[in-house]
């Protein structure tokens, strides 16, 4: 590469506790083995799931390529573009149409040219990540599944209620702080229901005014605090415990 050609590198740790250092690493030692001059880079970096296409730094880089902005891009690793294959060939197909060069640092192909030199072998690649995406969500869903199955709780946790260890719902008798009890929600579905507004109601709980609003507007979770009871086999089995208390 000549000096006075433009780079952009592009930089993603899929989420904010994965640390980006080996990337940026990895990309600095080849730059420095190129001879580039740092003030000629611009660097992009997101924090975002590679399935996620809303990315900004991404879009902004894909739109350098667009303009003939850059002629040559750095990445660490072809699944830091994207781990869907549209997305793949859309930047694939975006540098080869403006005569850009994609430098992979580690991985099996090391550039892809705009002659089309190492697209094949990254066209591989991209499916094979595409592949193991896939997996992944089936794998997730299936985990899911065989969780709900075996009634345990899966998602957010209900205002008044926590998960145990074993993954199962519980009703909160004795809060932490933070927390609203099964009881103080209760006592507040109640007193909404006698003509309290939500914001005075709320001002004495942890949960928010909207989170109040839902539940009181929902007739099939009001019922979880007005009547003890519920659709829903893992709620209901929670609140035996309550009902049998008050029996």
């Amino acid at each position: 590469m000549e000096k006075s050609e433009r780079v952009g590198t592009y930089i993603r740790p899929s989420t904010e506790r994965q640390n980006d250092q080996h990337q940026r690493d990895s990309i600095n030692q080849y730059i420095d083995k190129q001879n580039l001059p740092c003030d000629r880079i611009e660097q992009y970096v997101d924090i975002e799931s590679g399935s996620n296409d809303e990315r900004e730094q991404f879009n902004d880089l894909l739109d350098g390529i667009r303009n003939d902005e850059f002629d040559h891009v750095i990445v660490w690793e072809i699944s830091r573009i994207s781990r869907r294959g549209a997305t793949l060939l859309e930047f694939f197909d975006a540098c080869e149409e403006h005569g850009v060069t994609i430098h992979i640092t580690d991985g099996a192909v090391g550039k892809v040219k705009p002659d089309g030199t190492g697209r094949f072998v990254a066209d591989i690649v991209g499916m094979v990540y595409q592949h193991e995406r896939r997996q992944l969500i089936r794998r997730v869903k299936a985990g899911v599944k065989r969780a709900k199955d075996q009634g345990k709780w899966v998602g957010n946790v209900p205002a008044g209620f926590r998960r145990d260890d074993d993954g199962y719902l519980q009703p909160v008798v004795e809060p932490d702080d933070g927390e609203d009890s099964y009881f103080e929600l209760v006592d507040a579905i109640e007193r909404l229901e006698d003509g309290g507004s939500y914001r005075s109601v709320a001002k004495s709980l942890s949960i928010s005014r909207q989170g109040l609003t839902n539940i009181h507007k929902d007739p099939g979770r009001k019922r979880w605090y007005l009547d003890g009871e519920s659709d829903d086999d893992r709620v209901a089995t929670a609140l035996s415990e309550v009902n049998s208390q008050d029996s």
